[in-house]
């Protein structure tokens, strides 16, 4: 979901090959392990191809009756990306939310599988004004936190005050400001100087004065009120917000302990302090508790965090839920006492620790995996569900294949308008156009982003990297959303001949007045490392462009998860692979998110381009379904189409393999592994 700006995991599988054992151990056998390669042909076509590279399985004893664990407590997950923060404001990427979602709780869950549909947790009911603007939220009595102190109102009153002051742009807070502060707000500091916010600069914030400060801290705070004698807190907005229920489960929903967030490093509470604790970067965090530990109430606490490794949760043996709020919700402790979480950048690595029973879970590169997967599936199951009726078992082997998962989210290529240079910037080769690099506004020519998108693959990336399972993105929200393009028009294709002309057409010249088709370019482009996806994303760029000319270079690097999203957040990269998964199913997550409310803004688009974008998503926003489908089809979607932002491909078919011992899980494309609601046998 979310979530955020985030890192996608979409392509999960999971196999212990320890059994339970009556018979006698079979000898070691050598297995084939599929790795992905990326070569170019004649026509400069990328093709994706696999090579087998075989290696030696730990031996599995025979399987007597039943499929059991080696360790029914313990759950152990290899992952490629680490946590970026742990502080709840700020995260807003899948691999930081997984954790946050384990630890915390919210005041609103999803109702099983469900997207759009929920149900109370820390709030127990909720009342909507007749007008829509008042939410009043009646907090479940008796929650305590891991750390023995009572849940009250003013805790949850504080942790969103204490969200929408910390701010900045890099934060999910757009999504609390545009409902609270009114449509088109995007962070606090606009209350503070509407014409010219400080926007991530808390040097300058604080050098507004005292009176203008605290005003803006009382606004934000008369927004959200508190009654601990009557268990309730209290949302007025703005203006009638139809998604706002709906975007209470993301990370920045996390309700959090306002003792113990003071006690490390987070806002006091004091309207005339807030100023001191706005907009801090995550590396600023993780200096402090705030950042670096955690103090929910969710089902399980935190055991540690170890940045580049892994992390370690355990079960919160007092936690609060003794009543199902759907069916088959579990209650009580968690059935899983302790979840280990690894770090592994390497599928192969991955796969080898899988198969020596030494992890439960891996998350896999790419499509490309999926072979190996099958070489070991022996239950498999349709519908986006694990229930039995929808299994089938037609063998021995481990693992259970679960097809035609929802997907609530999409990766595509980004480019910078303009990267920012601060302190030097390895991704633009010498930063000028001279045929070692290009200049830091690049990608402000709407022609060089067009040719980029005509240079791209589609079909050698849908057939050879995603093995088909995927649909084509026709505009920005995804199929089924408002607004969604009604056929191609505004539709990239992958046409050499058009990329050609586009870059003809650029006017950009080198020192000397040569045009670019002569002088060439040389840039870089990043993907986060072990996401085989993204590689082989940034891979068909290379070859696309370099196939209609050999002087167009672009070469293709790997970076850490947190390094990628620093240096994404930072303007630095150039061209980029990310991905985005909703945090509420709605266009109004999707639409500004592309455009003025976060990614268009990383990209640093010309304000003139931004306002085109606002003025169109805020009168969608609070418009009836109708008049928003119009807006979204006549003004939105061609609009993103010539200007051409990025590159937008394909939403996945979902896909899932997990161990046959593993009981339970909801199949929610709103979330990803919630360990709550698994077990093993």
């Amino acid at each position: 979901m979310r979530n955020k700006a985030f890192l996608i995991i979409g392509l999960l599988a999971a196999v212990s090959m320890v059994f339970a054992a009556c018979a006698p151990t079979a000898p070691a056998e050598t297995i084939t392990v599929i790795e992905t390669v990326v070569i170019t042909t004649e026509a400069g076509t990328p093709i994706v191809q696999t090579k087998e590279v075989v290696v030696t399985a730990t031996p599995a004893p025979t399987q007597a009756v039943g499929f059991t664990s080696k360790d029914p407590l313990t759950f152990v997950e290899e992952v490629f990306g680490d946590i970026v923060t742990l502080d709840t404001g700020y995260e807003y990427d899948s691999a930081s939310y997984t954790a946050i979602a384990n630890i915390y709780d919210f005041l609103v869950w999803y109702d099983g599988n469900e997207a759009s549909q929920f149900v109370p947790m820390l709030a127990t009911s909720w009342d909507i004004s007749p007008d829509g603007t008042t939410y009043t939220f009646h907090i479940r009595d008796g929650v305590t936190f891991h750390d023995g102190t009572t849940l009250t109102p003013t805790d949850v009153a504080y942790t969103f005050i204490r969200n929408l002051l910390q701010g900045g742009t890099n934060s999910p807070q757009f999504l609390l400001t545009e409902p609270i502060l009114g449509v088109g707000s995007a962070d606090v500091t606009e209350l503070v100087d509407p014409e010219n916010p400080p926007y991530d600069d808390q040097a300058t914030l604080v050098t507004y004065p005292a009176d203008v400060l605290s005003a803006a801290c009382e606004t934000v705070s008369s927004h959200i009120t508190a009654d601990d004698a009557a268990m309730t807190v209290t949302f007025t907005l703005a203006q009638p917000w139809g998604p706002f229920i709906a975007s209470l489960p993301g990370g920045w929903g996390a309700i959090r302990s306002k003792a113990w967030t003071i006690a490390n490093g987070g806002w006091d509470g004091d309207c005339g302090t807030w100023q001191n604790y706005y907009g801090f970067a995550d590396d600023t965090l993780n200096t402090l508790g705030v950042g670096n530990s955690a103090m929910g109430t969710g089902p399980y606490m935190l055991d540690h965090w170890t940045p580049g490794e892994g992390y370690v949760l355990i079960a919160n043996p007092d936690y609060w839920k003794t009543e199902s709020s759907f069916d088959g919700e579990p209650t009580g402790a968690p059935k899983l006492q302790t979840i280990v979480v690894e770090e592994v950048d390497e599928f192969n690595t991955r796969l080898a620790k899988l198969e020596a029973g030494d992890a439960d879970f891996i998350i896999l590169g790419s499509a490309a995996n999926y072979p190996i997967m099958d070489q070991l599936t022996g239950e498999f199951c349709t519908g986006g569900t694990n229930d039995p009726v929808n299994c089938q078992a037609e063998s021995d082997q481990p693992l259970r294949r679960i097809l035609d998962i929802t997907n609530a989210g999409r990766t595509d290529v980004y480019f910078a308008f303009t990267v920012n240079t601060e302190g030097g910037n390895n991704y633009i080769g010498s930063g000028q156009l001279d045929g070692n690099g290009i200049p830091p506004n690049f990608f402000s020519d709407e022609h060089i982003r067009k040719a980029f998108n005509y240079c791209f693959d589609f079909d050698a990336y849908l057939n050879d990297v995603m093995l088909g399972e995927g649909e084509r993105s026709l505009g920005v929200m995804l199929p089924g959303m408002v607004g969604y393009p009604q056929d191609d028009r505004f539709t990239y294709t992958y046409d050499p001949d058009l990329c050609t002309q586009e870059f003809q057409a650029s006017t950009w010249t080198g020192p000397n007045g040569e045009a670019l088709w002569d002088i060439g370019f040389r840039m870089t482009t990043a993907y986060n490392t072990g996401n085989d996806a993204r590689q082989s994303i940034s891979q068909i760029i290379q070859a696309g462009v370099s196939a209609v000319n050999p002087k167009f270079v672009v070469e293709v690097t790997g970076l850490p998860w947190p390094a990628f999203l620093s240096a994404t957040q930072a303007s630095q990269l150039p061209i980029y692979t990310v991905g985005w998964g909703s945090d509420y199913y709605d266009t109004q997550n999707w639409a500004p998110i592309f455009t003025n409310a976060y990614y268009g803004r990383k990209q640093n688009m010309p304000a003139d381009l931004l306002a085109q974008f606002a003025d169109i998503n805020n009168r969608a926003a609070i418009a009836d379904q109708a008049t928003r489908e119009t807006i979204y089809q006549d003004e939105f979607n061609p609009l993103y189409y010539n200007t051409a932002p990025g590159i937008t491909l394909f939403v996945p078919f979902g896909r899932r393999y997990e161990p046959r011992y593993l009981v339970g899980g909801e199949f929610n494309p709103m979330y990803y592994e919630y360990y709550y609601y698994w077990s093993k046998q």
